[in-house]
């Protein structure tokens, strides 16, 4: 019998030996996984490794925060994923537009597209001022001199593409006043006022502070001194416009001015973050609508934006089905 058990174990563990064997074995090596392909282009590829290239700055960034483990990590598993599929995208629609920018003699002239490649180049020569800092700028981006050039002049392509998409689309009046009219609470403000607080954590000094204010001592001043809200005590305290609909503040503080007048100051508020002495200008008893004229040119630029994201997006998917694109996305790593 113990014969018997002894060769069954032997067995079991061979078994499980060669199992251990045959996962090694057609598991993908580090290589290989780079050699993937995700993505078709025509006749061109977008592999694993090309978009790690284009990822390294960022999973940089991550292994410092979460360690060499980050893609395992739950709190940005998701979102990781997420962002490796519009870095794909963006990789394949790259390459429809350069692809096609060849096919249809969609490119600036030589002179034209060596100055503007220079000029790119020279830009970030500046930006980081010494040739070693401009090097190490190269390495850290797993770019060579050549690759970074190549890089820029494919930008400068992609761009003069997109212009000539867009080049006839024009936002009319009639545009810019139906969405107006149809997007009016965009432009209107509500019934609030200019709020400006100094906030301290003892009760002590809010009453302190407040009678220096009842003598007339200056508001401003007073929470440069006093307030321990950073964000706004060497800006005169002010929050900036609230309107009293706003359930961006704590109900104390808000129930705090929403009856004062214009330039009137409140008695100390306690809130879970201590005690506010409140102070309004600027009041406004009603909605109030931004004529269009104020607005006119800042929705035709955002419409414009808009119109030719949306054309040059619909002509990028045009010519993705003519050059018969794949994209295997369940791919990624």
């Amino acid at each position: 019998m113990r014969n018997i058990k002894k060769i069954v174990a032997s067995i079991m563990i061979a078994t499980f030996a060669f199992s251990a064997v045959g996962c090694k074995m057609i598991e993908k090596t580090p290589e290989a996984i780079q050699k993937t392909v995700l993505a078709t282009v025509g006749k061109e590829k977008v592999t694993q490794g090309d978009l790690d290239k284009d990822l390294k700055s960022i999973t940089e960034s991550l292994k410092q925060r979460y360690g060499e483990n980050y893609a395992e990590n739950p709190d940005i598993k998701d979102q990781l994923q997420e962002l490796k599929k519009q870095y794909l995208n963006a990789i394949v629609n790259e390459k429809v537009v350069l692809q096609k920018a060849e096919e249809l003699k969609l490119k600036p002239d030589e002179d034209t597209l060596n100055k503007e490649v220079d000029s790119a180049i020279q830009y970030y020569k500046d930006v980081y001022k010494t040739d070693e800092q401009f090097t190490a700028f190269l390495q850290q981006n797993d770019f060579t001199e050549d690759s970074f050039k190549e890089y820029q002049k494919n930008q400068v392509i992609v761009r003069y593409v997109q212009q000539d998409i867009v080049k006839d689309i024009e936002v009319t009046d009639g545009d810019i006043e139906t969405y107006y009219n149809e997007n009016k609470e965009k432009y209107t403000e509500g019934a609030g006022a200019i709020v400006s607080h100094i906030l301290v954590a003892d009760e002590n000094d809010a009453k302190e502070v407040k009678s220096k204010l009842d003598k007339g001592e200056d508001f401003a001043a007073l929470a440069s001194q006093y307030s321990t809200d950073t964000g706004t005590k060497d800006n005169g305290g002010s929050l900036g416009f609230i309107e009293y609909s706003s359930t961006k503040y704590v109900k104390e503080f808000m129930d705090g001015f929403k009856d004062l007048k214009d330039g009137e100051i409140s008695a100390p508020i306690k809130s879970q973050y201590g005690y506010h002495i409140i102070k309004v200008t600027g009041v406004k008893t009603s909605d109030a609508v931004t004529p269009l004229e104020d607005v006119k040119e800042e929705i035709r630029s955002e419409l414009l934006q808009q119109k030719q994201k949306e054309a040059f997006n619909s002509k990028v998917e045009e010519w993705k089905k003519d050059i018969k694109v794949k994209i295997n996305d369940n791919k990624l790593k």
